[in-house]
């Protein structure tokens, strides 16, 4: 079920039903299509008013688990963020992105241990969400496990990394952004109700 929220009224608006049972870990909307990406890589997206749904295959030999889904509208990529990769360095975590116009998968970016060790050293860090800034195109990658959030510029550049506060942040799964920059970050509520959290953007 995809819920719809509309956070001035503080209710859910609407409710989509789609597809089978399944481990379903992000979702994003491109223009008037709804994707919703499974633990395995398979994505399900369809449009709300129409009965019709396809299946995009982003599984990889390399990824035993995937996390969080966006969307760069520049370049018309979904991106991907492994939870867990079974080949290669696991101490790189890897974001992968899915062109749609040439219906393709790749790797995007990787991010090293060097960049999400925090002052004490701890390289706990397990994505769980992410997503693009509208305004600057920088890429957030959210960590329910080690409790960070991570901003990457283009190129891959660490811009910053911040400790989540787990009294707050009980458990941080899901973030995107509204078109003006408001952030947004989603998260279970550690045996209770889960939760949404807004930061508005500071003015200038």
């Amino acid at each position: 079920m995809v819920y719809f929220y509309d956070y001035q009224q503080k209710n859910v608006a609407n409710e989509v039903k789609f597809g089978k049972t399944g481990d379903y870990e992000g979702v994003e909307v491109v223009e008037d299509e709804i994707f919703v990406l499974q633990s395995n890589g398979i994505i399900n997206t369809f449009k709300i008013e129409e009965p019709y749904e396809r299946k995009i295959d982003c599984s990889s030999p390399d990824v035993k688990e995937y996390e969080g889904l966006s969307y760069d509208p520049q370049r018309q990529m979904l991106l991907l963020a492994a939870k867990q990769r079974i080949k290669d360095r696991d101490d790189v975590k890897m974001i992968y992105g899915y062109s749609l116009p040439n219906k393709s998968l790749f790797k995007y970016m990787g991010i090293p241990e060097s960049q999400v060790a925090d002052e004490s050293g701890n390289k706990v860090f397990m994505p769980s969400g992410i997503a693009v800034n509208p305004e600057n195109r920088d890429v957030y990658i959210l960590a329910a496990q080690g409790h960070k959030l991570l901003v990457v510029a283009k190129g891959g550049i660490k811009k910053a990394l911040i400790k989540l506060d787990p009294s707050i942040f009980k458990q941080p799964e899901g973030i995107c952004f509204a078109p003006d920059g408001t952030l947004f970050i989603a998260s279970e509520g550690d045996g209770k109700a889960g939760y949404i959290l807004r930061f508005q953007k500071k003015s200038e």
